[in-house]
């Protein structure tokens, strides 16, 4: 009886330690998933949800500002190409004021050159009276200026006492070409010389041909 007893009392223990560690594998485990930070995950994620809707918000004020930009660039286009046809005008104007002027200035230098031409045929030619005198071996009038074409008198008035003198013009000092030669006297002696100045206006040369060293000047024709 005893030994039947005996496997009953050893299965219960067994039973009942069996049970005690379950018993104490429960309470360990629900101890456990109270202790394990399960919640911060799920504060965590709600964070990262708000920081991202952040971005989004911020990023529609760019859109506006890049409308505005866009605006004043279609202003400035439209003034550029109202300006442009007054810029053409002024530069027309400017440039049929520049011809204007370029005729004005070509109507009086042409003026002008009547002018001086009808002056130089007025001057051309007429009579002109010289007074040459010739005094110790010299004339006393360096220069003689006359017209071109002119009809010259020269009136000689020679006072060197017994000394020869004469009044010539030649084309230079090489005298080699004569326009004109007068008639020597010997003083004291007066005399008049008449002849056709050149036509073509120079200077020449005129001397006495008795003293040719001595006694010569300038025959200017204008």
């Amino acid at each position: 009886m005893v030994s039947r007893m005996r496997p009953n009392i050893i299965l219960l223990v067994a039973l009942i330690i069996v049970s005690a560690g379950v018993l104490a594998a429960g309470c360990v485990t629900p101890g456990e998933n109270v202790t394990q930070p399960t919640a911060p995950p799920t504060e965590t994620a709600t964070p990262s949800v708000t920081e991202t809707a952040t971005p989004l918000e911020t990023a529609t004020p760019p859109v506006t500002e890049t409308a505005t930009a866009e605006t004043p660039s279609t202003t400035t286009e439209t003034t550029t190409a109202t300006e442009t046809p007054t810029t053409i005008e002024t530069t027309a104007t400017t440039a049929e004021t520049t011809a204007t002027t370029v005729e004005t200035t070509a109507a009086a230098t042409t003026a002008a050159n009547v002018t001086a031409t009808a002056t130089t045929a007025a001057a051309a030619g007429g009579t002109v009276t010289v007074d040459l005198s010739a005094r110790n071996i010299a004339f006393d009038k360096s220069t003689i200026t006359v017209p071109a074409g002119a009809d010259v008198t020269v009136n000689f008035d020679n006072e060197d006492d017994g000394i020869p003198h004469n009044f010539a013009v030649y084309t230079d000092s090489s005298a080699t070409d004569k326009i004109f030669s007068g008639e020597t006297i010997t003083g004291p002696d007066t005399t008049t010389y008449t002849f056709t100045a050149p036509s073509d206006p120079g200077t020449y040369f005129f001397r006495c041909d008795v003293h040719p060293e001595q006694m010569t000047g300038d025959f200017v024709v204008q």
